[in-house]
């Protein structure tokens, strides 16, 4: 590898991080909707230069966490109704082509053995009640149903979804997780069993379930 190419790997590599470390603050509400993200302030607390922090702003902008605006520069986004209403129709349709895929995938044969310890896991968290840990778990398990999908293509499409999901996840943490995770304990037999249109079926009700739940979540939170 060339020097050139390989600076080019390092301040791509550089950028990949930052870009996590930024979008996972904007998961969880460390960076709240509002908040300027500072090239100068992320550069320092990650002691790397602002180069890879200006190479990782257009990503971030692209799939809907920041935007920039005139005099202030990227500031994180608002969770808007339009937004999380067209999050749902994305769901609504591959959320659900996945879990048919998985309960397929199962039925000929798939090991889903981490996708039970997950539905496992998310029990034991939801009777400790830490709503974070609850959201965090939750998406995990819809990823795991996207790796059991054994889709590279709807795994790609759905990367940036997922990680608005998890964001939503986190600010409609308040919502009955008893149900949720009774919902997720239904798909997930399903999947294991190999019943894909059942599957499907469940998936395609959680989904507008959460729909139902969120966006009455996101309307308030806009008007607080």
């Amino acid at each position: 590898m060339t020097a050139e190419a390989t600076n080019v790997a390092v301040s791509t590599s550089r950028a990949g991080n930052v870009y996590e470390w930024i979008r996972e603050r904007i998961i969880d509400g460390t960076f709240p909707p509002g908040q300027r993200i500072r090239e100068r302030d992320v550069a320092l607390e990650l002691q790397v230069s602002r180069v890879p922090v200006r190479e990782a702003l257009p990503q971030l902008e692209s799939e809907g966490y920041i935007e920039t605006l005139p005099r202030r520069g990227a500031v994180v986004t608002h969770l808007t109704v339009q937004a999380v209403t067209e999050l749902f129709d994305v769901r609504s349709s591959l959320e659900v082509l996945g879990t048919r895929l998985a309960a397929q995938a199962c039925a000929g044969g798939t090991d889903a053995s981490r996708l039970r310890d997950l539905l496992g896991a998310a029990e034991a968290v939801l009777q400790e009640n830490n709503e974070n840990l609850i959201a965090d778990i939750n998406s995990k398990i819809h990823e795991e149903i996207l790796e059991l999908s054994g889709s590279h293509l709807l795994r790609r499409l759905m990367s940036p979804v997922n990680g608005q999901v998890r964001r939503l996840f986190h600010v409609a943490s308040d919502r009955d997780q008893l149900v949720q995770h009774h919902e997720h304990s239904a798909i997930v037999q399903a999947i294991t069993e190999g019943h894909s249109e059942l599957a499907a079926a469940l998936a395609f009700a959680h989904v507008e379930h959460s729909r139902n739940e969120c966006l009455p979540i996101v309307e308030k939170s806009l008007k607080a």
